[in-house]
This record gives structure tokens, sequence and C-alpha cells, in this order.
């Protein structure tokens, strides 16, 4: 079985959303620019365990600069498998996976360039809403909001957050998907999505069953492909919903925050040893 993770606000978190734990409790994960993200002890001991007993894939936005900035995946749990830049590539051991990487430049000829969005998303792009834009990798756009400049414009009713649901709808038009995380807007083509590359590795390692975690819009390509999905009740997820809602197989945590993370855990413990309990045949109707 595979348990796929996003991480930035499900597994690992923030200082600041760490704020109702004793400091104590908390184990340093990824240091950057004098901030710090954590997992808490008792999820350390959780995560060993379950790299150790399932295949445990890390799936992220991050860049692979970015994330092997994350040095506890190098020091201390080691996954095989890594999927960065929202899908766009998949390390092996540490190594990009060129076999993947060679479908995902054929997907990327067949669509709306990132250049092209680039110019077509100017108007939010060189906005005064935008500190800072780039692109991961030329696989997709993420930019920095002025946050700021945002809460003045809402204040004042000069915009509202339907913005948002404007570009989105503009950037669906294109096949492209935009999701708004925190400070950060992504602008990501439909093509590179974190569901494909898990799909892949299991056929690689002839796996047919996954838990799929994550708070972003991003990360639902795959919670909705998944055997049984799990979001944190925190993030832009649960704040845009899908229109058809999400399926039976979704379990959406009763903590938040860093806590979240530790409830997750738990339950693919929990849902690990239950389906080690029952015969093969089972297991496909039983996870649903």
């Amino acid at each position: 079985m595979i348990f796929a993770s996003d991480l930035d606000s499900t597994l690992i978190y923030s200082s600041r959303h760490c704020k109702l734990i004793n400091e104590k409790e908390l184990f340093p994960v990824d240091f950057y620019n004098n901030n710090c993200s954590f997992i808490t002890k008792s999820m350390h001991h959780a995560l060993k365990y379950i790299n150790e007993s399932m295949l445990f894939i890390p799936v992220t936005t991050r860049s692979p600069k970015e994330y092997k900035r994350i040095k506890y995946f190098y020091d201390e749990i080691k996954p095989k498998y890594a999927v960065v830049a929202n899908g766009g590539i998949i390390l092996k051991d540490g190594i990009e996976l060129l076999s993947w990487s060679d479908i995902v430049s054929n997907r990327i000829k067949e669509i709306t360039s990132v250049k092209t969005m680039i110019e077509l998303c100017s108007f939010f792009l060189e906005s005064n809403l935008v500190k800072s834009y780039k692109t991961c990798e030329d696989l997709f756009i993420y930019s920095i909001l002025d946050e700021d400049k945002l809460a003045d414009l809402l204040s004042n009713q000069e915009t509202d957050l339907d913005y948002f649901q404007v570009l989105r709808s503009f950037c669906s038009k294109h096949n492209y998907s935009m999701s708004k995380q925190g400070r950060k807007v992504y602008i990501v083509p439909n093509c590179i999505n974190k569901y494909d590359p898990i799909n892949y590795i299991m056929q690689l390692e002839n796996i047919d069953m996954f838990i799929a975690v994550g708070d972003s819009l991003l990360d639902y390509p795959m919670i909705k492909r998944s055997n049984y999905g799990i979001i944190p009740s925190h993030g832009e997820l649960l704040l845009n919903p899908p229109l058809e809602g999400f399926p039976n197989n979704v379990y959406i945590t009763k903590e938040a925050g860093i806590f979240a993370g530790e409830e997750i855990l738990n339950i693919v413990e929990q849902r690990f040893h239950e389906i080690s309990a029952i015969s093969q045949e089972e297991v496909s109707s039983y996870i649903r």
C-alpha cells in the first residue's frame, strides 16, 4: 500500500501553526531564512513506522531544490520516492526519474505554454496585488501576494475574494488550475497534477492501493482517486470544496493545524492494521 501525502500544512507545519503546542513536543524538519517548520515527536515516530510498513511518498508543489532542503527526509525517513513540482518531477532515491520527466515534457508540448500563460495572466501577475512571481522548473507559475495590499483592497471594498474565482475561471479556459494557499497563488497546467505520478509509481511497484492526504485544491486530483482520502480541517480545499461534494471515502480531520498532522498519521496506521488483518480478496471492497 502507498501513503501519498502533501507536506506543507498537511504533514509539516510552520511555527505559526504550532502556537498551541509545547515547544518540547516539536521536532524541527526544515530551516529557511530564519524560519522553521515542524512535526511533533509523536508524528516522527509514527512516520518512521509508516515508512517501514508501506511505501510512503511525499508529494509537494516544492521544487526539487526546496524539497531537498528538508534534510529530515534524507537523514531520517529516506523515502524511496518523492513527487515534487506538483507532480512534474519524480525523485527516486533522490535522483530525477527521467522516464517520468519525458512523459511530462511531451504533455507540456501539447498545451498553452507557461510563457504564454504569464502573458495571458499579466492582469494579475503584474498587478499591485503581487509582490513577485516566477516559474517552477518551467512547469507552472507561482506568485507571492502582497497581503497588506490585498487586506486594504478588501477592507475598502475595492475588490473581494471573488476576484480569485474569476482568475480561477480564466485559467480553467486554458486547461490550467489556480490554487490560492495563504499568500501564494499557483497557476498550474492540468496535465501536471499529483495523481498521475502516483499512478505511474503504482505501476512500477505493482501496487494497486493508496491513501492520499492534502489540504489544497492541487491535492484533490490524488485524493479523489485514492482508495481512502484524508483532508485536514483547515486550508483551501475545505474553503473551496468541489461542487459535487467529497466522495464517501474521504475523511475530514477533527483537529486542525499540527494536531491534524498527528490525527492523519494515527488514521493511516489504523487503516494499515485493519487492511493487513483481512484477506486480500476483501481489501478493495473494504477500503472503499
